[in-house]
């Protein structure tokens, strides 16, 4: 059992401020009139007899609340700029500010939100899940129907050459597909094949804020001149490619989680960013192509179930049996950093591997410290001489702006011939090294800041460069200062395996909890997402400096975008596996498998702390799977059962109704609270009422192992509560049969900080295992 250490009350002073500045959208202007998009929520049932087509209807209600004739007139088409009517119903709009607030009150309008900006959250990783021993085939055989499943990447695009990508081997494309491949600079009918059998690109949004894309420089197609797309696709279900590397390091056979799985690609990512609005015309159209799971690698801030766009098509996607997995964020440590919360999502946090890439500074003093690095280039530093060292900062203990080695700060005359101490934040990594290189400095060492703590991120830098901890980079900052001669060197180790701890759960990986419902624990789990691996575009250099003309097949990324697309490739072959499973079926098979202990038998460490981690960090912990293949039991969420959660979330009728794409779907008022969703995980939430000191919670679980079998609990103590589940033992007589079960918690002493544990299912071959966590509220 562990704790958060964290109070609520600081919980819901960080929650504040992130929920007020989430990034929403600047206006342009258009004619004089300051105009943006919103996405705009309708029910279609409300649809008037005299229009027999939804856009029509549409372009009525933008006609009815223009603030002025001139501000329609000639360009009506440019004022529609999407509809939606696969995963919800609706339209993306561009209005004014007093538009948007009239559209709100006409009839069938159930919603107005605003253009929301998202960001990217930006080999070894199948062998380190168990996806390549030799008894795999007996698991998953690629003679299934993994052939048939299609996983929809939305994206910036993909580099249809990669061999990550070679459809050697594939049939027929699935009969169940509907989607298209879009022609357009840079990519052609030809580039879709067995393997990407769909590729489309999404930019009216991007171009309504920003303006024209320029064509000579980007391509307005789904070709990938970034590297983002190309790399989470090819993680998803990328075919083997043997001899895999990134200038050496990493060398081996590059594969997708799920390798027999088809690609289709999304480009919703620019150079300016990715909108909702084309983010959600993707999902709409994966939705209606025939997708069998969306991988998202992108986030947009927090907001209510029911003004977050994403969360709304999700659903829809959800509800036509799509799985949506989709990263938690990259603003760890900081606690309700997440993204994605919806519980119909499958939010996934980052962990490293058994994969390092060790580098080392050697200083004058003769003291060694340990790094990382991806370096390999032509200006190598000679082992025989120690170059002087330079840190330009003013403090050692936190970066100041002369130490942070942004554009136009470093003074040639001080820096050149040297290797510069830089400290992490504001610019990129690898651009601060791109910054040292220009003032003719010849090596960097990174330094980590108390943001970062130890964890280390190697990076494919443009000279010697070595990022060290912030314990290491403080005792070389010190010495810089404090020796009138400061000396120093660097080494580069190459590619190591076999590294403990891991996993560890990154220190960038967001962290919970979900304040939007306490009672949904969030992130789902965690997977890989430390310098994997994976395909690269043929445009852009492994640093992705404008700089780097270097041209690579493979590069190593990290962040919660890594992790994600694991999950969703292992997901792809579990919906091979089990046609017949539902998504909240898969992610329950996920979950309950998930481990929490690393290679050394320990909790699972925070890497930002060095200590256990905990369900806020992890989820339900590690993925694990070839134990979710056979979760012996499942928790399946349907529809409506997500319906009703919704009604518990103090929404208006009206507010209901953008989920309720069918206007026949009602609440059931089935739950006596938002904790009696059928979630995989528990969190129970004590009110700040004192005089509350029980708590019930109602799970119902479905057999998938053998006909036969009999389940006893196991459940962790508590410092804060008593535990009783009724009944304690569950017997099945038949596959599918579903039983249910209540989970009581009584307090005895209200904990500070919430108490966590785990409720376990055991039948002598399964371990059905789900996160427990228990909150008491605090009086702000």
């Amino acid at each position: 059992m562990d704790t958060t250490g964290i109070t609520v009350k600081w919980w819901i002073s960080i929650f504040l401020s992130t929920y007020l500045t989430f990034n929403i959208v600047v206006s342009s202007i258009n004619n004089g009139v300051p105009k943006k998009t919103y996405i705009v929520h309708v029910d279609i049932s409300a649809i008037p007899a005299t229009y027999t087509d939804h856009f029509d209807w549409y372009s009525s209600l933008v006609k009815s609340v223009a603030v002025s004739p001139e501000g329609v007139s000639g360009e009506e088409e440019q004022r529609v700029i999407y509809t939606y009517q696969s995963a919800f119903h609706g339209m993306a709009a561009r209005l004014t500010e007093e538009e948007a607030e009239r559209l709100e009150g006409q009839n069938g309008v159930v919603g107005v939100l605003p253009e929301v900006r998202y960001e990217l959250h930006t080999t070894r990783s199948p062998m380190f899940l168990g996806l390549e021993s030799k008894d795999i085939t007996s698991v998953w055989s690629d003679k299934l129907t993994d052939h048939d499943v299609v996983v929809g990447v939305l994206d910036t695009g993909i580099w249809p050459e990669s061999p990550s990508f070679n459809d050697t081997g594939f049939t027929g494309v699935p009969t169940h597909w509907k989607g298209a491949c879009e022609v357009g600079r840079g990519f052609q009918k030809h580039h879709c094949t067995k393997k990407i059998v769909g590729a489309r690109a999404f930019y009216r949004g991007y171009e309504a804020a920003t303006g024209s894309i320029n064509e000579e420089k980007e391509y307005k197609s789904p070709r990938d001149q970034d590297g983002h797309g190309t790399h989470t696709a090819a993680t998803a279900a990328g075919s083997p490619v043997h001899g895999a590397n990134l200038l050496g390091y990493a060398y081996g056979t590059a594969r997708g989680m799920s390798p027999g799985a088809r690609i289709a690609a999304y480009k919703v990512c620019w150079a300016g960013g990715c909108f909702s609005s084309d983010i959600l015309s993707a999902v709409d159209k994966a939705v209606a192509d025939g997708v069998n799971v969306m991988s998202i690698s992108l986030g947009g801030g927090v907001s209510s179930y029911h003004r977050d766009s994403l969360s709304i098509a999700a659903f829809g996607a959800m509800e036509k049996g799509i799985l949506i997995s989709c990263s938690a964020g990259n603003g760890g440590p900081d606690p309700i950093s997440l993204t994605n919360v919806s519980p119909w999502i499958t939010t996934v946090g980052a962990s490293t591997m058994d994969r390092d890439f060790p580098g080392s500074v050697k200083l004058g003093s003769g003291v060694m410290l340990k790094g990382v690095s991806l370096y390999k280039g032509r200006r190598n530093l000679s082992p025989k001489i120690m170059y002087l060292l330079v840190y330009t900062g003013s403090n050692s203990s936190s970066p100041d702006p002369g130490s942070l080695c942004l554009e136009g700060t470093l003074d040639p005359h001080v820096v050149a011939g040297k290797i510069v101490i830089c400290d992490r934040g504001i610019s990129p990594r690898v651009q601060k090294g791109q910054v040292v290189k220009e003032a003719g400095g010849i090596g960097m060492i990174l330094s980590n800041t108390a943001a970062n703590g130890e964890e280390l991120v190697a990076d494919c830098h443009l000279l010697p460069a070595v990022a060290v901890g912030e314990k290491e980079g403080k005792a070389i900052k010190q010495y810089a200062m404090r020796d009138p001669h400061p000396t120093g060197n660097l080494a580069f180790y190459g590619t190591k395996l076999g590294i403990k701890p891991s996993p560890v759960v990154a220190a960038f990986s967001s962290r919970g909890p979900n304040f939007i419902s306490l009672e949904i624990l969030k992130p789902d789990l965690v997977a890989p997402g430390v310098n994997i691996l994976a395909a690269w575009t043929g445009d852009t250099g492994p640093s992705s400096l404008e700089a780097d003309k270097r041209r690579v097949g493979f590069n190593i990324l990290s962040g919660t975008s890594m992790s994600c697309p694991h999950v969703s490739g292992v997901a792809a072959l579990l919906k091979a596996r089990h046609p017949e499973w539902s998504p909240a079926a898969i992610k329950s098979a996920l979950m309950t498998t998930a481990y929490i202990h690393d290679n050394t038998y320990k909790p699972l460490q925070d890497s930002s702390t060095g200590g256990p981690s905990s369900p806020y960090d992890h989820g339900a912990g590690h993925i694990n799977p070839i134990r979710a293949v056979d979760p012996g039991l499942i928790y399946d969420i349907g529809a409506q059962d997500y319906f009703d959660f919704m009604c518990t979330q103090g929404l208006t009728r009206t507010q209901l109704v953008v989920f309720a794409k069918f206007s026949n779907r009602t609440c059931h008022h089935s739950f006596s609270g938002p904790s009696d969703l059928n979630y995989p995980a528990l969190s129970a939430v004590f009110p700040e009422d004192k005089r509350v000191s029980t708590v019930s919670i109602h799970r119902t679980v479905t057999n998938v192992g053998p006909p036969t079998s009999k389940y006893h609990v196991v459940i962790s103590e508590f410092k804060g509560v008593d535990v009783k589940v009724e009944p304690s033992i569950l017997s099945f007589t038949k596959k599918y049969q579903k039983l249910s079960y209540k989970v009581t918690f009584t307090t005895k002493t209200r904990q500070p900080a919430p108490e966590s544990g785990a409720l376990i299912w055991k039948d002598g071959m399964h371990r059905v295992r789900s996160p427990v966590v228990i909150t008491w509220l605090s009086p702000l």
